[in-house]
């Protein structure tokens, strides 16, 4: 079972609640469901799973779960894949996805059903900038972050923006891509981006962090029917584990064939059917491998690829999806830099750290700098990243001035710092994406011993992936033995 969160901040009684205290309340209710999976017979079928971020790990251990032998193939040198676990000195940290929301009940079970882990609480303190001025909003303090709602735009961007939010309070599926309410807006709406629907101030106060944090997109890059999936993450608290995913991670290598270094360059179809990959080990020729059934858990541009020379179409449409580049570092200084009032804040003067925040609630001498959105892209195309270290310490200390600005505080000194870069760090869709899903999962589903997952099909949330995982590996399973998933 997975381990209990801290139950979430207490609801007022809705009649005590205008219509700006609801926004805000819709920001921790609990809630949510599981989707577990029968015993299977799997009479010793062997299969693959490419990819070892959550959606990879999720399917390959829905499957092991099954009783099916699993190959978990992973290009790079360590399990995790963009969730980035690393140290910081000797301190276990992550340089991607973290923070765990109460409601990830797909993620949860995914590390319930792997051991026991230490939980810290992380909550909801975010603070954004407007016209110079630092507006916080923080769980704990109600009254004060609904005067900054108030503040951040006009009462009809304001509204707006509650419509959305009701939509996705009151029906689970709307947290997700794909829905049917936000398929139809998208299919309505995504002729335009979503800054064309929302007043400058709110788009740059609040729209924007949301966006960049996400995607690594501008709100002039991502679209109406796909912004469902940034304001789930405010209708939820957050805890961290205490010792990053590392330890997940090496449970799970104890429970399937973990093959590091090898790349998937293709898939082998045969009788119609998946029927095995074409594998490269440290570099080496690509040989031929059986499997009764794949799936690949890597990011729509990756999948593309292996499954281009087989499966064009799919291949040609899944290019479709739009990934940005981010680069993370995380530095510990000699005393804390923010506050407990202050534990995060997302900038938006021109610079390229789009947010910094304290590690954890405790942890507020250790800040990890998000350099997204186009003042962090160095590539010549204004897409890519070209991120030397040199340029990475630069706009480290170019934030570190920012910040020591805006908190009104003396710049501490560095103690220990580890910095990833990634090229294509965030997907942030593609307008009528819903017509996307829609071809990718019909292309799919023509091929029977193939399945797909990834952050382009749910959402990139870690409890999106999870859930894409799961989907995954229940529906490979059900191809082989013929055993469909139950609720539980």
């Amino acid at each position: 079972m997975p381990q209990q969160a801290p139950a979430g901040v207490a609801r007022e009684p809705r009649g005590e609640l205008n219509w700006l205290h609801r926004l805000f309340a819709f920001f921790a209710t609990p809630g949510g469901g599981l989707t577990v999976l029968g015993h299977i017979d799997s009479e010793g079928r062997r299969v693959a799973v490419v990819g070892s971020g959550i959606s990879g790990l999720t399917a390959a251990l829905r499957l092991e779960r099954a009783g099916f032998e699993v190959d978990l193939i992973e290009s790079g040198d360590v399990l995790g894949g963009r969730m980035g676990a690393a140290h910081l000195g000797d301190r276990p940290v992550m340089l991607g996805g973290k923070n765990i929301g109460h409601k990830y009940d797909a993620f949860r079970g995914f590390l319930g059903a792997l051991g026991s882990y230490e939980w810290q609480p992380f909550g909801i303190n975010a603070s954004m900038m407007k016209e110079g001025e630092v507006l916080t909003l923080d769980s704990t303090k109600r009254n004060r972050s609904i005067n900054n709602i108030r503040r951040m735009g006009a009462p009809r961007d304001l509204a707006k923006l509650l419509n959305l939010v009701a939509h996705i309070r009151l029906e689970e599926s709307n947290k997700f891509l794909g829905s049917t309410y936000f398929s139809k807006l998208g299919s309505r709406r995504d002729h335009q981006p979503l800054s064309a629907w929302f007043g400058r101030t709110l788009t740059n106060t609040l729209l924007r962090p949301m966006t960049v944090r996400m995607n690594g997109a501008e709100p002039d890059e991502v679209y109406l029917g796909n912004f469902n999936t940034n304001l789930a993450l405010l209708l939820d608290t957050y805890d961290q584990l205490t010792h990053s995913i590392q330890p997940a991670l090496d449970a799970m290598a104890n429970r399937v064939n973990a093959r590091l270094h090898t790349k998937a360059e293709g898939l082998v179809i045969s009788g119609g059917r998946v029927t095995g990959l074409k594998l490269s080990e440290k570099g080496g020729p690509a040989e031929e491998e059986s499997y009764d059934g794949v799936v690949i858990a890597t990011p729509a541009y990756a999948t593309a690829e292996i499954v281009a020379s087989e499966l064009p179409g799919l291949g040609k449409r899944l290019k479709d999806a739009r990934y940005f580049p981010s680069s993370v570092v995380v530095v510990e200084y000699d005393r804390p830099v923010f506050t407990p009032e202050v534990r995060a804040l997302a900038m938006h003067d021109g610079g390229p750290c789009s947010n910094a925040g304290s590690y954890g609630m405790e942890d507020r001498h250790i800040v990890r700098y998000t350099f997204s959105g186009r003042n962090g892209r160095t590539g010549k195309d204004g897409q890519s990243l070209t991120t030397a270290p040199e340029q990475l310490e630069e706009w480290v200390g170019e934030a570190e001035e920012r910040l020591t600005r805006y908190l009104s505080a003396s710049r501490a000194k560095r103690v220990n710092s580890v910095s990833r870069a990634w090229d294509a760090a965030y997907c942030a869709y593609s307008p009528f994406h819903s017509e996307f899903l829609t071809e990718v999962r019909a292309a799919v589903a023509s091929v029977p011993g193939l399945e797909l997952s990834g952050d382009y099909l749910w959402g990139v949330s870690l409890e999106a992936c999870a859930r894409s995982g799961n989907e995954a590996g229940a529906k490979l399973s059900h191809y082989l033995t013929g055993t469909s998933p139950v609720r539980a």
